[in-house]
Protein backbone atom coordinates (compact mmCIF):
# COMPACT_ATOMS: atom_id res chain seq x y z
CA UNK A 1 0.00 0.00 0.00
CA UNK A 2 1.37 3.22 -0.66
CA UNK A 3 2.04 6.16 1.47
CA UNK A 4 1.74 9.48 1.20
CA UNK A 5 4.12 12.06 2.76
CA UNK A 6 2.41 15.73 2.73
CA UNK A 7 5.09 18.72 3.05
CA UNK A 8 3.83 21.88 3.57
CA UNK A 9 5.33 25.32 4.93
CA UNK A 10 2.54 27.49 7.10
CA UNK A 11 0.84 30.39 5.97
CA UNK A 12 1.82 34.22 5.19
CA UNK A 13 2.57 35.81 8.39
CA UNK A 14 1.51 39.10 10.08
CA UNK A 15 4.51 41.27 10.84
CA UNK A 16 2.68 44.23 11.81
CA UNK A 17 2.56 43.18 15.38
CA UNK A 18 5.81 45.45 16.60
CA UNK A 19 7.17 43.54 19.58
CA UNK A 20 5.59 40.48 18.57
CA UNK A 21 8.33 37.26 18.79
CA UNK A 22 8.54 35.39 15.79
CA UNK A 23 7.12 31.82 17.62
CA UNK A 24 3.95 34.02 18.32
CA UNK A 25 3.38 35.70 15.00
CA UNK A 26 -0.10 34.94 13.25
CA UNK A 27 -1.05 34.39 9.95
CA UNK A 28 -2.54 37.71 8.30
CA UNK A 29 -5.33 37.37 6.14
CA UNK A 30 -3.80 36.32 3.02
CA UNK A 31 -2.38 33.27 4.93
CA UNK A 32 -5.98 32.76 6.20
CA UNK A 33 -7.07 32.70 2.44
CA UNK A 34 -4.41 30.40 1.31
CA UNK A 35 -4.77 28.25 3.47
CA UNK A 36 -7.91 27.08 2.94
CA UNK A 37 -7.49 27.12 -0.61
CA UNK A 38 -5.01 24.61 -0.05
CA UNK A 39 -7.47 22.75 2.56
CA UNK A 40 -10.26 22.83 0.00
CA UNK A 41 -7.60 21.51 -2.20
CA UNK A 42 -6.65 18.64 -0.53
CA UNK A 43 -10.48 17.94 0.62
CA UNK A 44 -11.59 17.56 -3.43
CA UNK A 45 -8.49 15.91 -4.52
CA UNK A 46 -9.18 13.12 -2.07
CA UNK A 47 -5.71 14.05 0.00
CA UNK A 48 -5.85 13.64 3.49
CA UNK A 49 -3.57 12.58 5.80
CA UNK A 50 -4.41 10.35 8.47
CA UNK A 51 -2.00 12.55 10.75
CA UNK A 52 -0.50 16.06 10.90
CA UNK A 53 2.59 16.61 12.60
CA UNK A 54 2.68 20.75 12.98
CA UNK A 55 5.21 23.05 14.06
CA UNK A 56 3.70 24.71 17.57
CA UNK A 57 4.38 28.57 16.58
CA UNK A 58 1.57 30.50 16.51
CA UNK A 59 1.51 30.61 12.46
CA UNK A 60 2.02 27.04 12.00
CA UNK A 61 -0.75 25.59 13.96
CA UNK A 62 -3.06 28.73 12.83
CA UNK A 63 -2.07 26.92 9.06
CA UNK A 64 -3.01 23.71 9.57
CA UNK A 65 -6.54 24.47 11.86
CA UNK A 66 -7.35 26.03 8.90
CA UNK A 67 -6.07 23.73 6.37
CA UNK A 68 -7.90 20.44 8.05
CA UNK A 69 -10.88 22.61 8.91
CA UNK A 70 -11.57 21.93 5.01
CA UNK A 71 -11.19 18.61 5.26
CA UNK A 72 -14.96 18.15 6.75
CA UNK A 73 -15.60 15.38 8.75
CA UNK A 74 -12.05 13.75 8.88
CA UNK A 75 -11.17 13.08 11.75
CA UNK A 76 -7.52 13.51 11.28
CA UNK A 77 -5.15 13.93 14.66
CA UNK A 78 -2.70 16.97 14.84
CA UNK A 79 0.73 16.46 17.06
CA UNK A 80 2.64 19.53 17.70
CA UNK A 81 6.43 18.96 17.65
CA UNK A 82 9.07 21.49 19.38
CA UNK A 83 11.30 20.24 17.08
CA UNK A 84 9.80 21.38 14.19
CA UNK A 85 9.84 25.29 15.03
CA UNK A 86 12.70 26.21 12.76
CA UNK A 87 13.82 23.04 12.22
CA UNK A 88 16.76 21.80 9.97
CA UNK A 89 16.58 19.40 6.79
CA UNK A 90 18.15 16.67 9.55
CA UNK A 91 15.63 17.39 12.02
CA UNK A 92 13.21 17.15 9.80
CA UNK A 93 14.19 14.01 8.22
CA UNK A 94 14.56 12.56 12.22
CA UNK A 95 10.42 13.37 12.41
CA UNK A 96 9.52 11.73 9.26
CA UNK A 97 11.42 8.53 10.71
CA UNK A 98 9.74 9.00 13.99
CA UNK A 99 5.97 9.77 12.60
CA UNK A 100 5.46 7.12 9.54
CA UNK A 101 5.58 4.71 11.02
CA UNK A 102 1.63 3.09 11.93
CA UNK A 103 0.08 5.30 9.36
CA UNK A 104 -0.64 5.35 5.45
CA UNK A 105 0.14 9.28 5.29
CA UNK A 106 1.49 12.20 7.32
CA UNK A 107 1.59 15.61 6.72
CA UNK A 108 4.49 17.52 8.18
CA UNK A 109 3.99 21.68 8.63
CA UNK A 110 7.01 23.60 9.25
CA UNK A 111 9.17 27.12 8.49
CA UNK A 112 12.12 27.87 5.65
CA UNK A 113 14.23 27.25 5.26
CA UNK A 114 14.17 23.84 6.75
CA UNK A 115 11.20 23.07 4.73
CA UNK A 116 13.16 24.50 1.14
CA UNK A 117 15.78 21.62 1.86
CA UNK A 118 13.77 18.69 2.71
CA UNK A 119 11.56 18.96 -0.50
CA UNK A 120 14.30 19.58 -2.68
CA UNK A 121 16.48 17.16 -0.56
CA UNK A 122 13.48 14.23 -1.33
CA UNK A 123 13.21 15.71 -4.93
CA UNK A 124 16.78 14.27 -5.98
CA UNK A 125 16.29 11.41 -5.29
CA UNK A 126 12.66 11.25 -7.12
CA UNK A 127 11.41 9.13 -9.57
CA UNK A 128 9.76 12.26 -11.01
CA UNK A 129 12.27 14.47 -12.49
CA UNK A 130 12.16 17.95 -12.33
CA UNK A 131 14.47 20.04 -13.31
CA UNK A 132 15.12 22.81 -10.91
CA UNK A 133 15.07 23.63 -7.23
CA UNK A 134 11.66 24.08 -5.51
CA UNK A 135 10.97 27.13 -3.70
CA UNK A 136 8.50 26.40 -0.45
CA UNK A 137 6.92 29.88 -0.16
CA UNK A 138 4.49 30.07 1.93
CA UNK A 139 1.42 27.72 2.25
CA UNK A 140 2.97 25.59 -0.72
CA UNK A 141 2.41 21.88 -0.38
CA UNK A 142 4.80 19.05 -1.78
CA UNK A 143 3.15 15.52 -1.79
CA UNK A 144 5.52 12.58 -2.35
CA UNK A 145 4.25 9.05 -2.84
CA UNK A 146 6.22 5.78 -1.33
CA UNK A 147 5.80 2.21 -2.09
CA UNK A 148 4.86 1.90 1.84
CA UNK A 149 5.59 3.16 4.99
CA UNK A 150 9.12 1.43 5.40
CA UNK A 151 11.13 3.81 2.96
CA UNK A 152 14.14 5.99 4.78
CA UNK A 153 13.99 9.46 3.51
CA UNK A 154 17.50 9.37 3.69
CA UNK A 155 18.44 6.84 0.56
CA UNK A 156 14.89 5.92 -0.74
CA UNK A 157 13.49 7.08 -4.04
CA UNK A 158 9.94 8.46 -3.93
CA UNK A 159 8.03 10.72 -6.47
CA UNK A 160 7.03 13.94 -6.06
CA UNK A 161 3.29 13.41 -7.71
CA UNK A 162 1.77 17.01 -6.59
CA UNK A 163 3.51 20.74 -5.73
CA UNK A 164 0.42 22.85 -4.77
CA UNK A 165 0.84 26.73 -4.82
CA UNK A 166 -1.89 28.54 -3.53
CA UNK A 167 -1.83 31.51 -5.56
CA UNK A 168 -1.90 29.24 -8.67
CA UNK A 169 -5.50 27.62 -7.48
CA UNK A 170 -8.47 29.25 -8.21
Amino acid sequence: MSFYLYLMRHAKSDWSGLGTSDYDRPINHRGEKNAKRIGAWMAENNFLPEKIVSSPAIRARQTIEIVSEQFGHSQVKIDLDEDLYLASLGTLIEAVQLYKNDVSSLMLVAHNPGMDYLVNDLLSRSINTISGHIVMTTANLAIFEYKDSHFDPEKDKGNLIEFVQPKKLT
